[in-house]
């Protein structure tokens, strides 16, 4: 099916009948490990937008990822909050005309994505400064106690090409791999 819009889907196939007439904002959806710079990536080019960072939902409502795993009632409850605290966000954009949203998560959030599929979203994976740092990674697991797990998670998905992206950054050449679409140049 192609999709009659300008922005770029990658995520499954697109069903245009949940694609909503009035979900014209372009979302950028910064994804990566844990510690990996995506915070720093958005405080550098796309701080004055608004941005929905799915942390957020765990830490206001006291979820753990662990937890969910093996608790499908929290899960639901996990997955309430982030559809109504997404849509509460959807919202504002629309009703202040903002011109683009900005979404970060690890990539990998089957809920953040299933939400994510109504919309136009171009996803950038944030190469981190260096992974193999082992004072770095001590001080994020210590801060995020899953995050070793979520990092190992995620690098193997990522080395199966699992996680899928429509561009990557480069912070150690402070580069994107490839040309960014025309509607976000003006952005970085």
């Amino acid at each position: 099916m192609q999709i009659k819009s300008k922005y770029i889907q990658n995520w499954g196939k697109i069903d245009s009948s949940k694609v909503h007439d009035d979900s014209k904002i372009p979302l950028i959806h910064i994804i990566g490990y844990v510690g990996a710079g995506k915070s720093t990536f958005i405080r550098k080019y796309l701080s004055k937008f608004p941005s929905f960072d799915i942390k957020d939902i765990y830490q206001k409502n006291f979820f753990n990822p662990k937890d969910l795993k093996n608790d499908p009632e929290k899960y639901l409850q996990f997955q309430s909050a982030l559809d109504f605290s997404f849509s509460q966000f959807y919202k504002n954009l629309e009703i202040y005309k903002i011109p683009v949203g900005i979404v970060e998560s690890s990539g990998i959030n089957r809920a953040l994505n299933n939400i994510l599929r109504r919309f136009y979203v171009y996803r950038i994976w944030i190469i981190p400064f260096d992974l193999n740092d082992k004072i770095k990674q001590s001080k994020i697991n210590k801060e995020r106690p899953y995050s070793e797990n979520l990092n190992n998670h995620l690098m193997k998905k990522f080395e199966k090409n699992e996680v899928p992206f429509n561009n990557q950054y480069n912070f150690i050449e402070g580069s994107f791999m490839k040309d960014l679409p025309t509607i976000f140049e003006e952005y970085f």
